[in-house]
């Protein structure tokens, strides 16, 4: 899967929206739409979590990646045919929770809906194709690139997809990447750090990722991520290794330098890390 990118890693990324502004801590605060390359986009609405959505619009027509909430469906539509008009063809939800495929019924109508339960059906059909060889993916041509669907389950829910546009050299990871926060995987960090280490090592060095929620990365930011994450569990460890407690460490705010990253999404601050930390490395 890897390839190289010979289009300069700042040069594919045009705001289009007139509407980005960032608060005091670099966070959007309305509606954003971004261009990664001559067919796909990300679309950001002001609304509730303000999930990501990834859009695909060419000559074959519109999928979309998500679809967000279903209060703002309509606003969704309206800003993809600012892109594009036309029918969506495809809807490829990378989770199944609300935030993310909330608006399917609305963005809907006609589309073909892809999950990760329905892959297989979705193979049998002819809509997909599978990887060769001991590849662990599927695959859709459309509007002139393969996106590959790539199943990851097991850290942030059982049924999470990555999807790469291949060509256009972006990967939208959904909820497995929260650029702005602590990663909301409960007590299965170990299993996180499994599927991050795979993104890092798969994929080179000129691809943009686009979150769950939050800004858009590059490869060099999701490694500082990962270090992040990493000197932040040495510090819980530590504290585990000395008989302390997730109370015990939340009392002493053992995260205090890390505050920041639990800003943008609250119910994911420090305390959150602590506990995910704990609890996934307790009985070792």
């Amino acid at each position: 899967m890897k390839k190289k990118w010979t289009i300069a890693f700042a040069a594919f990324m045009v705001v289009l929206a007139s509407s980005l502004f960032l608060d005091g801590n670099g966070i959007e605060t309305e509606k954003t739409v971004i261009k990664f390359s001559d067919q796909v986009y990300r679309i950001t609405l002001d609304f509730g979590l303000r999930p990501n959505i990834g859009v695909s619009a060419g000559p074959d027509g519109i999928l979309l990646v998500d679809t967000g909430h279903q209060e703002v469906a309509g606003e969704l539509i309206s800003a993809v045919n600012q892109i594009k008009e036309g029918d969506i063809r495809y809807i490829i939800n990378t989770h199944s929770h609300g935030d993310h495929a909330g608006g399917n019924k609305t963005c809907g109508g006609n589309a073909v809906i892809i999950g990760y339960d329905n892959l297989g059906q979705m193979v049998s059909e002819g809509v997909l194709t599978r990887g060769d060889g001991s590849n662990n993916f599927y695959s859709l041509d459309f509007n002139g690139e393969e996106i590959r669907i790539i199943p990851s389950p097991g850290a942030h829910s059982d049924k999470d997809l990555i999807i790469n546009f291949t060509e256009s050299g972006v990967v939208h990871m959904g909820d497995l990447l929260l650029t702005q926060s602590f990663p909301a995987v409960g007590p299965r960090v170990k299993k996180y750090l499994e599927i991050l280490d795979w993104v890092i090592d798969e994929f080179p060095q000129g691809i943009k990722f686009i979150g769950g929620h939050g800004r858009d990365y590059s490869m060099a930011e999701v490694k500082d991520y990962r270090k992040m994450l990493m000197d932040s569990m040495k510090i819980v460890q530590k504290g585990m290794q000395d008989g302390k407690s997730v109370e015990d460490m939340k009392k002493e705010d053992v995260l205090k330098d890390y505050e920041s990253w639990g800003i943008f999404l609250e119910f994911l601050d420090t305390d959150s890390w602590i506990a995910s930390i704990y609890n996934s490395y307790k009985n070792e």
